[in-house]
């Protein structure tokens, strides 16, 4: 009796753990459905203040906050690039990028976050954002660890073409304030935090100023259309 006992709590619990990875491997696909289709950005860049301003004014307006160094933020990079610059090509939509710095403190030594948004920031400035900005997710530092110095940071950007004046904007800190204050300011606005959540998360995208879904595949192309 007691070793068919056994044997029953050994198939709940191999039943349990299936049932987890199912639902972790649903999770994952849920937000991993986008396109990752390769498109070249045709689209022109402007700063204000620490907001990176794609492409022109247009119908919608699609504001995205991320942290350089943000793992899910990455995945949201890989997943939905494609169809983010084919809508800025198009014309659909403009596409305003916050980098913000909600995990400076995840690096060792802290910091890497704040400069990584001051440098994409400053690719911006030197036109050479889409490049760099995908460059910076796809060759992502993981948490805890130093992060990139700002020679990589400036190495990388020479890679995709920066000109002689990126290296003294990275080395300066030029937007660094201004990303603090962004950062502050998208902590304490209740309107981008998901429901139920007590804190501001990244990435957090807003359509036209309401919270988008990303857990829906077509949440971007069904307002490009």
């Amino acid at each position: 009796m007691a070793a068919k006992s056994g044997s029953r709590t050994v198939i709940y619990v191999v039943l349990g753990v299936l049932v987890a990875v199912v639902l972790v491997a649903w999770a994952f696909m849920m937000f991993a459905g986008g396109s990752k289709a390769k498109v070249a950005a045709t689209y022109t860049t402007a700063v204000q203040g620490s907001v990176v301003v794609a492409g022109k004014q247009a119908a919608n307006t699609v504001d995205v906050y991320e942290d350089f160094l943000c793992p899910i933020c990455g995945r949201f990079e890989a997943n939905f690039s494609g169809q983010l610059t084919q809508a800025i090509n198009d014309g659909k939509v403009q596409v305003r990028y916050h980098p913000v710095a909600i995990l400076n403190r995840a690096t060792n030594p802290v910091g890497y976050s704040l400069r990584a948004a001051n440098a994409g920031i400053c690719a911006a400035e030197a036109g050479i954002f889409p490049a760099y900005h995908e460059k910076l997710f796809a060759e992502q530092p993981s948490e805890g660890s130093a992060g990139l110095t700002d020679q990589e940071l400036i190495d990388k950007a020479n890679q995709v073409g920066a000109p002689a004046t990126f290296a003294n904007c990275v080395s300066s800190g030029k937007y660094s304030k201004a990303v603090t204050a962004e950062t502050l300011r998208a902590s304490k606005d209740t309107s981008l935090r998901a429901e139920g959540s007590n804190g501001f998360g990244t990435p957090t995208v807003t359509v036209n100023g309401k919270r988008a879904d990303l857990s829906d595949d077509n949440w971007l192309t069904s307002i490009s259309k």
